[in-house]
């Protein structure tokens, strides 16, 4: 067997130990290391209804913290969000840092011109709102009905009804 064919065997065989080596110290690391596992429990809910009028189409937009705070509008059919060009809210007191329900209800064709209140009711707690909103017979509007529902959700599995009548 010739010199050169010697030193590759060689070298290959070396290079195998380096990779075995550097495996096994990769496994020391890891097993070295601190592992910590965090649990979070997040709410589910079971179950929604939505019940709205011909002419109105409502969108869940679901649960969020609110990141500011800001005053009721639209809480008195005595005056009511009116739908228009552009996008409006109504919305019960809001609190920073507490939970916001959102529901976005659009008009569409054959709305009437006529006053609605949208209420939701969250797992067996009693009704927030009602909401007043006014369409003015116009599809394509929109308002975003907003409820601030306080800190915490209701146990898990929980369900929550949205009436628009």
């Amino acid at each position: 067997m010739s010199k050169a064919r010697r030193l590759s065997r060689v070298s290959r065989s070396g290079s195998w130990i380096f990779a075995a080596k550097l495996l096994l110290s990769l496994v020391a690391i890891v097993f070295a290391a601190s592992i910590s596992v965090t649990s979070i429990t997040y709410p589910a809910e079971i179950g929604s209804v939505m019940n709205f009028p011909a002419g109105l189409v409502a969108i869940d937009k679901g649960f969020s913290v609110s990141a500011t705070a800001g005053s009721s509008a639209g809480t008195s059919c005595t005056s009511p969000v009116i739908f228009g060009v552009t996008p409006k809210t109504a919305n019960t007191t809001i609190v920073a840092g507490h939970l916001i329900y959102d529901v976005q209800v659009n008009t569409t064709i054959g709305v009437p011109t006529t006053k609605f209140n949208v209420t939701l009711v969250l797992g067996s707690a009693s009704p927030y709102g009602p909401l007043c909103i006014q369409s003015v017979g116009v599809p394509g509007q929109i308002i975003d009905c907003r409820f601030d529902v306080g800190t915490a959700l209701p146990a898990s599995p929980y369900t929550f009804k949205v009436t628009i009548q």
